[in-house]
């Protein structure tokens, strides 16, 4: 699986998600992606598979602020959970139940029959710092009843995975956007979060958003977060994001995109340049992920595209 958003070694990472995880669990796994936010980890992916029928209790987890949510992907005949070497629960979970556990709790998990899951890793100080933010009450734990489906958590762990599978520099302001999506899905409905008094409900500053689309037009090739330009207006990703699509009427990456294929139109027509050099050129990354999203856009491939102009 290409999964070129890691930073670094899971292995010099101290939080329990990716390579830690998996070989903590005796499975198959690494971290897909991390969303950080102000340069701290908020918000981890790891995808874990494993053919093994039975596998023995783990051991158990050494505490830490955070909290581990795991979705199946698919049936899993079985799953136990003891924290602080009492029984919490043993039973089945279909495709889609989530469980949440508290890593404070020294948890010890056993599993029985196929097994492919994706695990979500929050930090308590990623939900204290979200809950800030929205001028909220602090979090104090996340919970979810483990025989419910969250259809939405389905659809955006479906998002993603589909998104790292894909050249994700040229995908990297979606992919926050989704991230954020999650964490603040988290906070909402599992934590129970509720902003005090009034949303903050104005767009951008006419400043705010001049300097978003600049720096969106001089780093069309560039690997651009939503980070990076939310700093630049003084922002917090998740208030930048909220308050540029007030703004504008689109998501920061919706407005990236287009300002990308827009440019490939214009270098299309004035100079004779091959489409992977425009595809690169334009920050698409290659060429194939360029056609998917032109194509997409436009109602016809860049090559079709092209030549319809050249010939009229």
């Amino acid at each position: 699986m290409n999964t070129p958003m890691m930073e670094e070694s899971d292995s010099t990472t101290g939080g329990f998600y990716g390579r830690r995880l998996s070989q903590h669990l005796g499975m198959e796994g690494d971290c897909l992606l991390r969303i950080k936010r102000e340069g701290q980890l908020a918000l981890a992916m790891t995808r874990l598979t494993c053919s093994q029928f039975v596998r023995e209790r783990t051991a158990v987890i050494p505490s830490e602020p955070a909290f581990s949510i795991l979705q199946q992907l698919g049936d899993l005949d079985r799953h136990s959970c003891w924290l602080a070497g009492r029984p919490r629960y043993s039973g089945a979970f279909g495709a889609g139940t989530v469980s949440v556990i508290n890593l404070m709790d020294n948890p010890q998990c056993e599993f029985k029959g196929p097994f492919d899951a994706v695990q979500y890793y929050v930090p308590q100080t990623a939900l204290d710092e979200f809950a800030r933010e929205h001028g909220a009450k602090p979090i104090s734990t996340l919970k979810w009843s483990r025989d419910q489906r969250d259809p939405f958590l389905s659809t955006l762990s479906s998002v993603l995975l589909s998104a790292v599978e894909q050249d994700p520099t040229s995908n990297q302001l979606f992919v926050d956007q989704i991230g954020l999506s999650v964490l603040a899905h988290f906070a909402q409905t599992y934590g129970g979060m509720r902003p005090q008094g009034k949303a903050a409900g104005g767009g951008l500053a006419p400043w705010q958003e001049r300097r978003a689309k600049e720096i969106m037009r001089a780093r069309l090739a560039s690997n651009l977060t939503i980070a990076d330009v939310a700093a630049e207006c003084k922002l917090t990703p998740s208030h930048f994001a909220r308050s540029f699509r007030r703004s504008t009427g689109v998501a920061p990456h919706e407005f990236l995109s287009q300002l990308r294929i827009d440019e490939a139109k214009r270098l299309m027509l004035s100079t004779k340049l091959p489409l992977a050099d425009i595809a690169l050129i334009c920050g698409f990354g290659d060429q194939s992920y360029f056609t998917r999203v032109f194509s997409r856009n436009v109602g016809a491939s860049p090559g079709a595209w092209r030549r319809a102009r050249s010939e009229g």
